[in-house]
């Protein structure tokens, strides 16, 4: 069996579909022997685990449409998966999915084809808040839970420490430029003492550091993966998006908020009334609620232990599961 698995990465429009992509090829190949291809649209990036599968990437420029179907008839897929940043799907998906269809490829749309749903096989949302939109047409059936997070994790969640190992991610692209300003707020509010590593993304604009420190300062350039660091801090702060997922698989108190606009008010207040992280209004509000974290490891502990407990059920394993109901 082959899928084809299409995607998008680049500078404004981070890591995410890609780094779920690769849950996606990974679970289908271990777990029921599939050939996977993935298929990128966007700014090309150096990974690892992308050199496990055979991959191709094509400018934003390329018609995203023909470029699928080329590919799906090439490669010969029973299965096409498609992962696309939203602002990216074109306006004639749908005659896309219907050719696809008709060429007798099962179609499994990720995340924001819901509305495309009469065309498609499978919805899958790796999300555990879904609320189906007005008018919401018949079609295929959608699965979403705190079981369907497709997470790139490759360590076991331990029982959280307290320490100064403090951990801020602002994305793959930074597409707010929080490198510019958050730097500073961290370092003028955080306790003396306190060890920051900041992650700078494959497409994200170096960082604007203090000019003299008053703790512990690192930038962290493209690294492989986020596992290491993870299982090695005690407090981590966020931007919303697929990372902060996997800090909550390992345990680790984290502040989140979404510099996007109102964009995810609705999953961030399901977030806070599930008690897994704290959630803030912006990157001050949360600088300022992780100085209070550090300070309260009664609630770190609290916020470690029910996260590791919804996330203890990987979203791979149900996609996979999913796939194989589908071809039976």
């Amino acid at each position: 069996m082959k899928a084809l698995i299409v995607c998008h990465a680049g500078a404004g429009l981070g890591l995410g579909h890609l780094t779920r992509s690769l849950v996606v090829a990974r679970a289908l190949h271990q777990e029921l022997g599939f050939d996977v291809r993935i298929l990128i649209q966007g700014d090309p990036v150096r990974r690892t685990d992308l050199a496990e599968f055979e991959h191709q990437f094509f400018g934003l420029e390329e018609s995203l449409n023909t470029t699928i179907q080329h590919q799906a008839r090439h490669a010969d897929s029973q299965v096409v998966i498609l992962d696309l940043y939203p602002r990216l799907v074109p306006a004639d998906i749908d005659t896309l999915l219907k050719a696809l269809r008709q060429d007798g490829h099962k179609i499994i749309g990720v995340d924001n084809l819901v509305n495309h749903r009469s065309n498609l096989d499978l919805v899958f949302i790796p999300s555990f808040h879904f609320t189906p939109p007005a008018g919401l047409a018949g079609g295929a059936p959608i699965l979403f839970g705190w079981d369907c997070f497709l997470l790139n994790v490759k360590r076991t969640a331990t029982e959280w420490k307290a320490g100064r190992q403090v951990l801020a991610l602002a994305g793959g692209s930074d597409a707010t430029a929080l490198g510019k300003t958050m730097p500073k707020l961290l370092n003028a509010t955080l306790p003396v003492g306190t060890e920051l590593h900041w992650v700078t993304g494959p497409y994200a604009q170096q960082p604007v550091w203090p000019p003299s420190p008053r703790i512990s300062m690192s930038n962290d350039q493209s690294p492989a993966g986020l596992d290491e660091l993870m299982v090695g801090t005690n407090y981590a702060v966020t931007a919303y998006g697929v990372s902060f997922f996997e800090l909550l698989h390992y345990g680790v108190p984290t502040v989140v908020f979404s510099p996007y606009g109102n964009k995810d008010d609705l999953e961030l207040a399901a977030i806070a009334a599930e008690g897994v992280a704290l959630v803030a209004r912006d990157e001050v509000d949360a600088v300022a609620k992780l100085k209070e974290l550090m300070a309260d490891d009664t609630l770190a502990a609290s916020l470690s232990l029910q996260a590791r407990k919804r996330l203890s059920v990987l979203g791979g394993h149900k996609f996979a599961q999913a796939v194989a109901k589908l071809m039976d």
